[in-house]
């Protein structure tokens, strides 16, 4: 394949399917559904053989192996890789699936090391089609200074463009200034902007992308 598939996650209207090396951002306030939406991408390809290969900062391996199952009931374990930075020390989940521990979300260099060392288990599977998700980076933003998280931004983004992965990250836009929300988005080839309107149902828009509407659609 040439693009990942995404159909019916999003609107109708809206984007069926992103190219190889394709980096998105989730930005939205608190609770308003950005992990859900996250886990929804991650895995909306997943019968077409992909891997997926998570890096949580607040939550760990065993919660987000929950959600990935709630999508997926039958997934098939040997294609998940998780990154845990919440130093949650969980053996079950660990003898499972491939996890890589780090110690904090500070800890980027753990990240990296960690992230590079789960995708080549991919590539000795052959499985060359990954998605990756971060979640979130405005955890690591509580850690370090916004230079040092857009820096890391860029060298991770630029491996999953180098490896035509899919990039899917996610950051709490009502918790940053405009200027720190924008250096962090920047790296991004596209922004999916969540809101709540007026009327109280959630709304959605992309941002970036060539051919894609920018318009607000209905979003549930």
């Amino acid at each position: 394949m040439t693009v990942y598939e995404i159909e019916g996650v999003l609107p109708e209207g809206m984007l069926d399917e992103l190219p190889h090396g394709t980096n998105l951002m989730i930005s939205g306030p608190a609770m308003i559904g950005k992990r859900e939406l996250a886990i929804r991408l991650l895995t909306a390809g997943y019968d077409e053989g992909e891997g997926i290969l998570c890096v949580t900062t607040s939550q760990n391996a065993a919660s987000l192996l929950t959600e990935l199952e709630s999508q997926i009931p039958t997934l098939d374990r040997e294609r998940v890789a998780i990154v845990d930075c919440t130093g949650s020390d969980h053996q079950q989940v660990i003898k499972e699936i491939a996890t890589e521990r780090v110690s904090s979300p500070g800890d980027l260099t753990g990240i990296s090391i960690g992230t590079a060392k789960l995708f080549q288990k991919f590539t000795n599977q052959d499985i060359s089609e990954v998605r990756h998700g971060l979640v979130s980076v405005s955890t690591l933003i509580q850690y370090l200074d916004v230079d040092t998280v857009f820096k890391f931004l860029h060298i991770y983004t630029s491996r999953i463009t180098d490896t035509q992965g899919l990039g899917i990250f996610t950051v709490d836009g009502a918790s940053h200034d405009p200027q720190t929300l924008n250096t962090i988005t920047s790296e991004f080839d596209g922004v999916l902007e969540l809101r709540e309107a007026e009327t109280g149902e959630r709304e959605i828009r992309l941002k970036g992308l060539a051919d894609a509407s920018r318009e607000w659609h209905s979003f549930s």
